[in-house]
């Protein structure tokens, strides 16, 4: 077995950990495990339950822990069969389905995509109400900090400010113009 040291610099799951599971189960017969088995780990077999997963041509009898590489950090981490089995069998994945980020760049991918998606609800509201103004600029400069929108929507950004009634919400207004500053600093540079 291995040990562990050997995965301590894998990026750790919030739920299964950092290093691959175990198991006794040593699947034997007619078994199909599917595309992934590049960066199979031996002895971590999950049983899959072939009537939740979505239909396909060869069902995936078992779920291996499989050793990956972040696609956006560089990191490896292990996309757990545990994780796969939840993937295919509950969130109804298809069976070809692979994990290319690890979870803490599942999650940031997550909160730009919910930051997206509420700047682009805001943006269609005829009649904004100062916090929904003060909110948007928020959103629109957070995407501008992390390169979603470029650094000519600073103006749309200032433009929003400075439409608010005057002594709103002053300190997250005044925290915004130093974000926006910050940013405006750093490209003059």
């Amino acid at each position: 077995m291995p040990s562990k040291p050997r995965y301590s610099n894998f990026v750790e799951h919030p739920r299964y950990g950092r290093g691959p599971r175990f198991t006794t189960l040593v699947p034997k017969g007619d078994v199909y495990f599917g595309w992934h088995t590049e960066g199979r780990i031996p002895k971590t077999a999950v049983k899959a339950d072939i009537d939740k997963q979505c239909p396909a041509t060869m069902h995936v009898t078992h779920y291996f822990d499989l050793k990956r590489r972040c696609r956006d950090c560089d990191r490896e981490f292990i996309f757990f069969a545990e994780e796969q089995k939840h993937w295919h069998e509950e969130l109804q994945f298809g069976l070809d389905s692979d994990c290319v980020r690890c979870v803490p760049c599942r999650k940031s991918l997550q909160g730009v995509e919910r930051t997206r998606q509420q700047y682009e609800e805001i943006f269609h509201v005829s009649q904004r109400t100062p916090d929904q103004s003060l909110l948007m600029a928020e959103c629109a400069l957070t995407l501008i900090e992390i390169n979603v929108f470029s650094t000519k929507q600073n103006e749309r950004v200032r433009m929003l400010l400075n439409q608010l009634p005057s002594g709103f919400d002053s300190e997250r207004v005044a925290l915004i113009r130093q974000r926006l500053q910050a940013i405006e600093s750093e490209n003059s540079d």
